[in-house]
């Protein structure tokens, strides 16, 4: 699944960064083509509700491409997402969560992932361990103190659970008010068992325009 209904208003008020370009293909189709390389049964794009791009572009496997309306918030175009599958598919079937404008992962992180999960039969999320030093920050810009970065790593994307135990988090996560940030941390406050797997820096999200001239770097250097 790939919530592509976001607005991305930290990228800009006016543009959309799931449909720039790099390589005169759009960020979106970049992040379709990574995970289509994954032996998929299909994948599911949550779009907004105004949206007529996106069924217009050539996803890779189109034939095995599912479209449904996205929501307010990344959790709920999720939850939309799998309410959809649910149609079609068991809830015991394993499904993948992947941010639309993370188009760098690898192959070899994804089938990693996956395979990890298959073998502990575990939830498990892409992640690296945090380099740098962290500060905790005042309301007025002065430092805190320093934060020990010991076991803390940063969640990337893909994220893979069952469908039926992922919806079962989210919606009780909804239900009591609880910040969802990714589907790690609705699965985390029903008490799962979520999997950490080594990913890899160069996994990155397009969140400011400079980011854009970063991943069209990393996909040069990795072809």
């Amino acid at each position: 699944m790939i919530p592509a209904a976001g607005s991305g208003s930290r990228f800009s008020k006016t543009e959309l960064k799931q449909y720039q370009y790099i390589q005169n293909t759009t960020v979106l189709e970049h992040t379709v083509r990574r995970v289509s390389q994954l032996p998929l049964n299909g994948y599911v794009l949550a779009i907004g509700t105004q949206d007529t791009f996106a069924q217009t572009l050539a996803f890779q496997n189109i034939d095995k491409a599912h479209f449904c309306m996205g929501g307010a918030e990344r959790v709920h175009s999720v939850l939309n997402a799998l309410n959809h599958l649910l149609t079609f598919a068991d809830e015991n079937d394993w499904v993948l969560v992947h941010d639309a404008a993370r188009p760098c992962v690898t192959i070899e992180c994804l089938n990693t992932l996956v395979e990890q999960a298959i073998k502990s039969n575990h939830s498990a999320i892409l992640a690296i361990p945090v380099r740098d030093t962290l500060k905790q920050v005042r309301v007025d810009n002065y430092i805190n103190k320093t934060v020990s970065r010991d076991s803390l790593w940063q969640a990337q994307t893909p994220q893979i659970a069952k469908i039926g135990k992922l919806k079962k988090a989210i919606e009780y996560a909804l239900e009591n008010n609880i910040a969802i940030t990714d589907e790690a941390s609705a699965l985390e406050y029903m008490g799962e068992t979520v999997q950490v797997v080594m990913g890899r820096s160069d996994n990155i999200k397009i969140t400011y325009p400079d980011d854009l001239e970063l991943a069209r770097l990393i996909l040069q250097s990795q072809s």
